[in-house]
């Protein structure tokens, strides 16, 4: 049946060829300009159309749901300084691999520099972190035109999902007037196919590579940030018995074996000078995805393998290790499948020399913990110990994410976080979308700076039941405390940690979410079976010493050191 839409021949090409893509989920940001396409996309059953008012909010929104069911999420805003707040999740879904599909409404460039209202030079404007971006014409007035625009939106939806997924930019001026509509039937396009090949490395390739590994005697499989994935884990699994390789994995892997050195600052922080030689890899073999782990870079950095193959579904040239020497463009899947079969045995006591050392960290880790005094670190063990299951556990960036790395049991945990650029800006708004795509719990643990700079994330009604907040309220900034450099300034309080004596409870109040708060070990553990079991979402602060928390993890590396 057709309905009223906007009778700008742009939106009808957008509109159409969305449907045919099969993008259903429409982020969309209040304005004037943006119009023609809000009206049509809210009159059109074929998409979930969420408003969301602040645009940086509402990227983050958008990048949570296409996290999670990994698929195409589209964001529409109207013109001007909207679109630039846009820019920090564009950037973190291009480092991650995130396809969205930015629209910007734009006025006419004639208008450009002319003292009109809401006018910037939009064409292009997030050119260093997106895949593809394009400006529509503003009137579609021949055949050419029509196969113009219709080629460039084509175009862009190929850009966000091959060969590897990330953001594009559909920019699209209007003239007025802008609320004009029509009910004239949508048509059905025909959207162009792109045909990936996920083909076999040559075989004089893999029998090279095959005898570099063949004579190695200790490799090191380092995996970090990474969507779940089971083809991936199988294989991790079937790597992990031989005793050459050690796999090396982070809370943001979502990998779990039994054999897997999950907890990598545990054991890299009880290395001395003279062990290097015993856990220094000859062949470190890495994939995309970032690692949060500044001492496994730095452990690698200072002692370089003699060879770094680095497996890209893109084909990105990543040197994190300063001594990169094979991209290996492709599945890492294949590729590893294709290797092993090659690959004769050897006798290494590579394997055992990690495994011995990561249950010497665990007794250290394991003593140390049972007597933790209240602290930002007691109150991760408690949590991270008390997460349903299964559930999808958002992680804010500083210290959430790294005190995260320093403990396992993370089984039917999914663990994610904005570690593409590693911002606090967006992590509550990302966690808010991430919680509407899914129907298990989500859970968001984040630090007071990353909630309170985000709180405009809970200002909107798609918030589900099940999303979960806990709060680490430490006063400021926790991170500062313990990092070398600001520790040690006058300027610590003022300008690097922030100080403050902000509570989420008139926040809670204001947005009419379920509020709790506890300040000592005994009161969390009261209640957080309670707070996970309640039927609505629900905010959870825990404050914790302002200053107690940085000698209490200082203390922990320094009782593994020794």
């Amino acid at each position: 049946m057709s309905k009223p839409i906007s009778d700008k021949k742009t939106v009808r090409i957008l509109i159409d060829l969305c449907r045919a893509e099969g993008i259903s989920d429409i982020i969309i940001s209040p304005g004037s300009r943006n119009a023609p396409l809000t009206l049509s996309f809210a009159a059109l059953d074929d998409f979930n159309c969420y408003s969301v008012v602040d645009e940086r909010s509402a990227a983050f929104f958008a990048l949570g749901i296409a996290q999670q069911k990994r698929k195409i999420v589209a964001l529409l805003c109207t013109s001007g300084t909207a679109v630039l707040n846009y820019a920090p999740a564009i950037a973190e879904a291009f480092y991650q691999n995130i396809p969205l599909v930015i629209i910007t409404a734009d006025r006419p460039s004639e208008w450009l520099g002319q003292g009109d209202g809401q006018t910037i030079n939009q064409d292009g404007i997030f050119s260093n972190y997106i895949k593809y971006s394009c400006t529509l014409p503003v009137e579609i007035n021949s055949q050419e035109d029509k196969w113009f625009a219709e080629r460039m939106v084509s175009e862009a939806f190929i850009k966000c999902m091959s060969p590897l997924r990330g953001p594009v930019h559909i920019n699209v001026p209007f003239r007025e007037p802008l609320y004009g509509k029509t009910v004239q039937q949508i048509s059905k396009s025909r959207p162009v196919v792109y045909n990936k090949s996920v083909g076999r490395l040559p075989d004089e390739v893999l029998v090279d590579l095959a005898e570099a590994w063949s004579s190695t005697e200790r490799i090191m499989v380092l995996v970090g940030m990474r969507n779940p994935d089971l083809r991936f884990q199988l294989m991790l699994n079937e790597l992990e018995d031989r005793e050459r390789i050690i796999i090396l994995t982070e809370s943001l892997s979502n990998c779990n074996g039994d054999g897997f050195i999950n907890c990598i600052d545990r054991v890299v922080a009880t290395f001395r000078d003279e062990e290097v030689a015993l856990f220094k890899p000859d062949l470190l073999i890495t994939f995309d995805g970032q690692i949060v782990s500044k001492k496994i870079k730095q452990f690698l950095r200072d002692n370089k393998p003699k060879e770094h193959w680095h497996i890209s579904e893109s084909g990105a040239y990543t040197d994190t290790y300063m001594q990169l020497t094979r991209v290996l463009h492709g599945d890492p899947v294949i590729i590893l499948e294709q290797l092993i079969k090659l690959v004769k045995p050897i006798k290494s006591r590579y394997r055992e020399n990690w495994k011995k050392r990561y249950d010497y960290a665990t007794l250290i880790h394991d003593e140390y913990t049972k007597q933790l005094p209240w602290s930002d670190f007691k109150v991760f063990q408690m949590v991270i110990k008390a997460l349903p299951r299964p559930c999808v556990l958002q992680l804010g960036n500083s210290t959430p994410v790294r005190y995260a790395q320093l403990f396992n049991g993370y089984e039917q945990v999914e663990s994610y976080s904005n570690r593409g650029t590693s911002g606090i800006d967006g992590c509550v708004s990302t966690a808010v979308g991430a919680s509407v795509a899914r129907e298990e719990p989500v859970v968001l643990v984040t630090g007071d700076l990353s909630f309170f700079y985000d709180s405009n994330a809970l200002w909107n009604k798609y918030i589900s039941k099940k999303f979960k907040i806990i709060v680490v309220n430490n006063g400021g900034g926790g991170i500062f405390r313990f990092i070398p450099g600001p520790a040690e300034t006058e300027e610590l309080e003022e300008f690097f940690a922030t100080g403050h004596s902000m509570n989420a409870d008139n926040l809670a109040a204001h947005f009419k979410i379920c509020y709790n708060k506890c300040s000592t070990a005994e009161q969390l553990d009261e209640l957080l079976p309670s707070f996970f079991e309640q039927k609505e979402s629900a905010i959870l602060e825990v404050l914790t010493p302002i200053k107690n928390n940085a000698k209490v993890l200082k203390d922990y590396f320094c009782a593994l050191k020794k």
